[in-house]
């Protein structure tokens, strides 16, 4: 359960931004000053919004007023990372996502770990954040054991073969078909629309790519992962070397046949977001305009 605690405390920086995105766009200059006042509704205890232009200017800061109208876009965190400079490239690019970074809890006032959700709206760049090393070792590539000996490749043709009677094959079937129609809808939707506003669409845990266990993610070409419909902090990492927990580089399966061939199968062992437990899966992925659509089914 320690996983899904994590999860909700990640959402209290998701919903305060969504609160303060709705707030932004039905007024700005009420926002930006409701975002700066360290006794208003968006600052609660070491949570705090902030809001940043597209060139990575401080719009609001509800733990520093001072900050507003400096240039944060080349700033860095004690360990020297440039994580505004992360936040405003991926905002433009991406519209939403995760970062971490090391920063001054207002209420310790220590520098602790930082995990951060942003969202672009209206040409601004609206964020909020929660502290504590817990949250931030939660954005690991793996989330399972990533030193481990690597697994043979599964032979996927053997897929159909030992499923017992005829219509626990069908069955089987009719699942699976499930995961590829997904991602054929998905494809569909990512070139009717402005790929930004489709990957931002991919990784809402409530939209309509997201059904129960069933979700869609999208690697780049090189195995980065651009949208992932139940972890949206899984976006921006390279996913290319990750192993599951026998040890298996699925993802450098998934990128590597899907660059060669254009699309197929792959079988692993994932984290179910509905049981909470670690299962076999069995993944379709398509590469399409540069990317690659991926959605799956646990057994």
């Amino acid at each position: 359960m320690e996983g899904y605690t994590i999860d909700l405390v990640l959402d209290r920086a998701r919903q305060l931004v969504h609160e303060a995105t709705a707030l932004y766009r039905k007024d700005r200059a009420v926002a930006l000053s409701e975002f700066s006042n360290p006794k208003g509704r968006f600052v609660i205890g070491e949570q705090y919004v902030f809001v940043l232009d597209t060139s990575g200017v401080m719009l609001a800061h509800g733990a520093n007023k001072d900050y507003v109208g400096q240039d944060f876009y080349s700033i860095t965190d004690i360990d020297g990372k440039m994580f505004t400079k992360e936040i405003v490239d991926r905002a433009n690019a991406h519209g939403s996502g995760w970062v971490e970074y090391k920063w001054l809890d207002p209420v310790t006032k220590t520098k602790q770990p930082k995990t951060v959700y942003f969202e672009k709206t209206d040409g601004a760049i609206i964020c909020s954040g929660v502290y504590g090393a817990d949250p931030a070792s939660s954005i690991h590539e793996n989330p399972f054991h990533e030193h481990v000996i690597p697994a043979p490749t599964a032979d996927f043709s053997a897929l159909h073969t030992h499923m017992g009677i005829d219509a626990q094959e069908h069955e089987t079937d009719l699942v699976l078909d499930d995961a590829k129609g997904l991602v054929e809808k998905a494809i569909s939707f990512f070139k009717a629309n402005h790929k930004g506003a489709a990957l931002a669409e991919f990784s809402n845990p409530k939209g309509s790519f997201t059904k129960g266990e069933q979700y869609v993610f999208v690697l780049d070409s090189n195995g980065v992962m651009l949208a992932h419909g139940v972890n949206e902090k899984y976006v921006g990492k390279d996913f290319y070397r990750t192993m599951d927990s026998e040890g298996k580089r699925f993802m450098k399966e998934i990128v590597d046949a899907a660059n060669s061939k254009g699309n197929g199968w792959v079988e692993y062992k994932w984290l179910d977001p509905v049981t909470k437990t670690e299962q076999p899966k069995t993944v379709y992925f398509e590469k399409t305009n540069g990317v690659i659509i991926c959605s799956g089914i646990y057994k």
